[in-house]
């Protein structure tokens, strides 16, 4: 986490000139339809926040289509999404997977309403993912206001996104 700490003040910088528990086993959406693929760099990321920043809250959660606690957490993210409009919440589910064979097989045989990205390895290692599900939560300024490693209920996170949301 302490190269998530760092690149805060990086991502601030790129932000103000115009600004993302253990499991075994392009700037705005442009567009792109609900399930469909796309490969994000941090360049890319920078982009997609620097878009939000001011307007929407983030959630960001890192995952795996092997991992089955993950697949725990994608509905309440889908819950998320039906609560909130896309002009107040981004939801952004970034894959680690190694192919996007894997990722585009799973999303046939699971369609989803949110918006997936399969992540170049810069921007897990930049995050700092060391397990997971991992999710994070950025207010409207882009700033982290939650961060952690696990599968959380809809009702918690619910209630942190409301607050930022009213905020």
């Amino acid at each position: 986490m302490t190269h998530a700490k760092t690149l805060l003040p990086a991502l601030c910088l790129v932000l103000s000139l115009g600004l993302l528990s253990a499991c075994s086993g392009g700037a705005q959406p442009s567009g792109k339809s609900p399930g469909q693929l796309e490969t994000l760099d941090m360049g890319a990321v920078e982009k997609h926040f620097a878009a939000n920043k001011g307007g929407k809250v983030t959630l960001v959660m890192f995952w795996a289509t092997w991992c089955p606690a993950c697949k725990t957490e994608l509905p309440v993210l889908e819950q998320l999404r039906a609560k909130y409009p896309v002009d107040k919440l981004d939801l952004m589910a970034i894959s680690v997977d190694d192919t996007p064979e894997a990722m585009g097989a799973f999303l046939k045989s699971r369609p989803t309403t949110l918006d997936v990205y399969l992540s170049k390895a810069d921007v897990a290692s930049e995050f700092g993912v060391k397990s997971i599900p991992v999710l994070y939560i950025l207010d409207k300024e882009g700033q982290v206001a939650f961060n952690s490693s696990g599968v959380y209920p809809f009702d918690m996170l619910d209630s942190v996104i409301s607050q930022l949301v009213k905020g």
